[in-house]
């Protein structure tokens, strides 16, 4: 045994969404292809994006591989500059380590003559080799 309802709408609340209600009225056959041209546009995903054309594509290519070009022969310039810095800052340093090492040892040979000479000049009297016990006499 079959049961049947009668058709009834029910009470129902409005769709607060705004969804189109389909079209029940026929429409011309013409309407019809126009309404299935747009959707298959509509449909090969390019909804929102710009169309960009392949000329401006290469062009953006190239510009990044040259500015990319410049940017590596850069980097190589920049690294063999500071080999170069690096190698003249040892040379400077050895130089220099030698320079004081002769300027120490001139000061060697030199120096305690000068000093002798100079309180020779001023009045000083030379106390002789610093080996000498000095005596106190206790009274």
């Amino acid at each position: 045994m079959m049961v049947q309802s009668p058709l009834k709408r029910q009470q129902v609340k409005p769709n607060l969404r705004k969804v189109p209600k389909p079209d029940i009225t026929p429409s011309p056959p013409s309407a019809k292809k126009a309404r299935r041209k747009k959707v298959g546009k509509a449909s090969t995903g390019n909804v929102g994006f710009p169309k960009i054309k392949p000329g401006k594509v290469i062009l953006a290519a190239l510009i990044i591989g040259v500015f990319g070009f410049a940017y590596l022969t850069h980097v190589f310039a920049t690294q063999k500059l500071l080999q170069e810095v690096q190698a003249l800052e040892q040379e400077y340093n050895r130089a220099r380590q030698m320079h004081d090492e002769l300027k120490l040892k001139y000061d060697r040979m030199v120096g305690p003559a000068e000093i002798y000479q100079k309180a020779k000049e001023q009045g000083f009297i030379n106390g002789g080799p610093v080996d000498k016990v000095i005596k106190v006499k206790n009274d």
